[in-house]
């Protein structure tokens, strides 16, 4: 048994395990996606700390820095309790739940100009349609078509992986 593969990547019911490229693009993967919402940087630990320390009530008109360092937190946990758990398809579920959320979350929060539909914010879509708003923002945020990028690739992956178990 490899250190990668643990205790939970024994053969399966057809006698056929994970490719060991899968299993260490899954966790890469998952540490690329925890780390990009971790070190966001306006809405990772330090736009966090920063908001906490000058105004937590801003938390409420703009959750992003909670959501990101809370879901990214959950990721790399995840991640870590995923090593040697005897069975790794609850994580594989857990991560592509999250990544699932950040995908909705990125679009609602685009589609309803910026969080529209927050108590007390304005929608802003800079004059432009919902749908163009949502491509201009990744046009021009490579922070942001990363980590939808690595996502994606995520989802698909640990889609991969459970099915594989």
């Amino acid at each position: 048994m490899s250190p990668i593969d643990g205790p939970s990547e024994a053969a399966n019911g057809d006698g056929e395990s994970p490719p060991r490229a899968l299993l260490y693009g899954g966790a890469l993967l998952t540490g690329i996606v925890a780390g990009l919402h971790l070190l966001h940087p306006e809405y990772g630990l330090l736009g966090l700390f920063e908001i906490l320390n000058t105004a937590p009530e801003a938390l409420v008109f703009d959750p992003r820095p909670l959501a990101f360092v809370l879901s990214g937190t959950v990721l790399s946990v995840g991640l870590s309790l995923s090593r040697n758990a005897p069975n790794r398809r609850p994580y594989y579920v857990a991560g592509v739940a999250v990544a699932a959320v950040y995908l909705l979350g990125y679009f609602a929060w685009h589609f309803t100009g910026h969080g529209g539909f927050l108590p007390g914010r304005e929608p802003l879509f800079h004059g432009l349609s919902p749908v163009e708003n949502v491509l201009t923002h990744l046009a021009t945020d490579r922070w942001a078509a990363a980590s939808k990028a690595a996502e994606i690739v995520l989802i698909g992956v640990l889609g991969a992986l459970y099915r594989k178990r």
